[in-house]
């Protein structure tokens, strides 16, 4: 399963890793996520492969706060940005667009996200 996330200029300021790993209030849902894509405004900008949702807290989110209890972090896998062009087996779905805007992360098959790219 897919989580697509919009990251908004607020939170841009992270960086594009920390922006989508970040807490989000996803639910039971991000258990099964194994792939998170960060998306501004429509284009793909980060791929975190092989991550788990855990439960935010100080000891696994280093940006932590009051605002982030209950919400969901992702911890783990291979992170691909804009700069890591030349790192082995570097994401296919870098530098992609979406049809539709992001308003609110969206959970996605695979065969759903290739639906919706565009080159």
């Amino acid at each position: 399963m897919n989580l697509l996330v919009p990251i908004h200029k607020r939170v841009r300021q992270q960086g594009f890793e920390m922006a989508t790993r970040q807490a989000w209030k996803c639910g039971v849902k991000a258990n099964v996520v194994n792939r998170v894509v960060g998306v501004v405004k429509g284009r793909i900008v980060c791929v975190i492969e092989g991550v788990r949702a855990e439960i935010s807290t100080p000891l696994n989110n280093a940006l932590h706060d009051e605002g982030s209890s209950g919400r969901y972090v992702f911890i783990g896998g291979q992170c691909y940005e804009p700069n890591h062009v030349i790192d082995p087996g570097f994401s296919d779905l870098m530098f992609l667009y979406i049809k539709p805007k992001l308003q609110r992360h969206r959970y996605m098959t695979d065969d759903e996200l290739a639906a919706i790219l565009v080159i």
